[in-house]
């Protein structure tokens, strides 16, 4: 999925910002920093899921 597609600009983008506004206009910020780290990953294993561990692997290394 890339950024300038229709699926991306009126499916995904859509679905993350309504989660996000909706978790933070709730006061549940902690919740809607996971959502959007598990929506990334999402996103970025949409092309290839084959890098999603070694991305999972490198969030938990450098936290």
């Amino acid at each position: 999925m890339l950024f300038n597609s229709m699926e991306f600009i009126a499916g995904f983008l859509p679905v993350v910002l309504l989660g996000f506004f909706l978790l933070t206009g709730s006061g549940r910020q902690r919740l809607a920093v996971t959502w959007l780290t598990v929506v990334s990953l999402v996103f970025y294993g949409w092309w290839n899921p084959v890098y999603v561990p070694l991305l999972v692997g490198s969030m938990l290394f450098n936290y």
